[in-house]
């Protein structure tokens, strides 16, 4: 069951996938849940799930950075995500 929250902006007729997204670190601790389910429009990218993401949870605006990974792998915000994807946000990467 979605949050109907969850499914902010979407439009009658779009055609709709449900994305599940893992939460990591402060990501995970600031929204207090592991994983949340997104309803969104078909053919978005990471950077539209990033804003999406921010504007249902604000908490996360300016407390944190996160990089989106998709199917294991840190992505750009020009990826786009499918059903099948599997997303999660987590803290920036550093190498030493």
């Amino acid at each position: 069951m979605y949050k109907a929250e969850e499914q902010q902006g979407l439009e009658e007729g779009d055609q709709q996938i449900s994305v599940k997204i893992k939460l990591f670190a402060m990501c995970r601790e600031l929204i207090g849940k592991d994983q949340i389910t997104l309803k969104l429009k078909n053919q978005m990218t990471v950077g539209d799930i990033r804003k999406k993401i921010l504007k249902l949870y604000p908490v996360l605006s300016g407390r944190t950075q996160f990089v989106v990974a998709v199917n294991y792998v840190i992505v750009d915000e020009i990826t786009p995500i499918s059903e099948k994807d599997e997303v999660a946000i987590l803290p920036p990467v550093s190498g030493g």
